[in-house]
């Protein structure tokens, strides 16, 4: 498969150069973070559950007033990537099983979706990685023994590219010319969006999301996601640090997959990964848990879309 696209950019014409006009970092963030860019439903729960007196009926009923929404909230929280026991029927049930971060996160995960605001190959690539990472996180999490880390490495690993989909959603033509160069040259993202832009995926990110208001530990997350140092002082808060290193890890599982590339990334050891060596996930446990991520993402991708 090879990437295409019709690309139509102002270019700027001087005697010795021609270049891509694009707009600033600052420009963008501004514009892009206004929160009225996120579904009404998310913003309610969002602002619902920074009240401490918010009550599980206020939670529900909010959720409620979108019944697409709420069906597909019951469907993941059904899905085998929450392993209850007895099918969740009501949404109050679900709340009470789960949890109010738990069910912030599902929230966040469907309405994430509706970011994008057309759904071509490009939304197609970005998406699949997303999920995949997302459920890919989780699972690593698992393993750890932490709930609290679970949710957060999740709705991290869902949310790590957003900005790329920012960088799509506002400047898709220029974006465009991004990924031919990642997917058709093999440059990594990071150096194909600074070559062309400036500044990359995780300063638009990070920079965004906490315009939203979303938690200081998602916007450390997406903002550290391509971390290698995990020894360094600057971050000293243990959810913080294994919350980006299981983010870190699941994308990189997501490559060797090939989930949102074109093709697996046979190369990568993964054990060998600054992250995995953090997390101490030795190879022979990395290797199921990969065969368990790759059937999971197969299995249960669907009742994201």
């Amino acid at each position: 498969m090879v990437y295409t696209r019709t690309i139509y950019i102002t270019r700027v014409f001087s005697d010795s150069e021609v270049r891509v006009e694009v707009i600033k970092k600052d420009d963008l963030i501004r514009k892009a973070g206004d929160l009225r860019v996120l579904p009404f439903v998310a913003r309610k729960v969002l602002e619902t559950l920074n009240d401490e007196n918010c009550s599980i009926d206020d939670l529900s009923d909010i959720i409620e007033n979108d019944q697409t929404l709420a069906a597909r909230v019951l469907k993941i929280s059904n899905s085998a990537l929450y392993g209850l026991r007895h099918e969740v029927t009501g949404l109050r049930q679900a709340i009470l099983l789960l949890g109010f971060k738990t069910i912030r996160s599902l929230v966040l995960s469907v309405s994430t979706r509706a970011l994008y605001k057309k759904f071509g190959m490009t939304e197609k690539i970005i998406w699949e990685h997303s999920v995949g990472a997302a459920i890919a996180a989780k699972m690593i999490a698992g393993g750890l023994g932490s709930s609290e880390l679970g949710e957060a490495a999740f709705v991290g690993g869902l949310m790590h590219d957003i900005g790329k989909v920012v960088l799509n959603n506002e400047t898709p033509d220029v974006f465009a010319e991004v990924m031919m160069k990642i997917y058709n040259d093999g440059v990594d993202s990071i150096v194909a969006e600074e070559e062309v832009y400036g500044y990359n995926h995780v300063e638009i990110g990070a920079g965004v999301v906490g315009k939203w208001g979303f938690s200081p530990l998602l916007v450390k997350i997406i903002e550290n996601h391509h971390r290698t140092d995990y020894k360094t002082d600057d971050i000293k808060e243990p959810l913080t640090l294994s919350s980006i290193a299981c983010v870190n890890l699941a994308d990189h599982v997501c490559k060797a997959l090939g989930i949102g590339y074109r093709n697996r990334d046979e190369t990568l050891v993964l054990h060998e990964l600054p992250s995995a060596v953090f997390l101490k996930v030795p190879a022979g446990k990395l290797e199921t848990l990969v065969k368990d991520i790759n059937d999971t993402y197969t299995k249960e991708k669907s009742i994201f879309d």
